[in-house]
């Protein structure tokens, strides 16, 4: 089963962590929602959901909906989980890491990004934004 990670199109420091898993996810684990998109509305009425404002969301069926710190932590530790990152933020106690994670997400609208990278054609594919949530579950079948 994929995971699917949910953000902010609208946001270049969003953009650019999208870019980066892009490129480290070697096994093509991860999938892509806007929150701003059909995908994301239909995916939220299907699991009775509501996306919180501000924040990244991560969704698994193992591990259900993570947010803030819990889906940085699951992200970093499926892509290199011998990085350092991953090893400092669990040395952290949940609230700290998300009173953090909250600061930083109020301030990155002020963060500019030098470019924007444009996926390449496979890379698209793990975009879900253009899909119905139907689509994805049929594709989850097939995995």
């Amino acid at each position: 089963m994929k995971a699917i990670v949910f953000y902010d199109d609208l946001c270049g420091v969003c953009n650019y962590w999208v870019n980066w898993i892009l490129r480290n996810d070697k096994n093509n684990y991860f999938y892509f929602a806007a929150l701003q998109s059909d995908f994301e509305s239909h995916f939220s009425a299907h699991f009775n959901y509501k996306f919180p404002a501000e924040t990244i969301v991560l969704w698994t069926e193992d591990a259900g909906f993570l947010t803030k710190s819990d889906a940085l932590i699951y992200i970093f530790n499926t892509v290199q989980p011998t990085a350092i990152q991953v090893k400092a933020l669990r040395l952290l106690p949940k609230f700290v890491r998300d009173i953090g994670y909250s600061i930083f997400a109020y301030f990155r609208r002020y963060f500019r990004m030098k470019s924007c990278e444009i996926p390449s054609a496979e890379e698209k594919k793990r975009f879900l934004s253009d899909r119905s949530l139907q689509d994805f579950l049929n594709m989850q079948k097939i995995d």
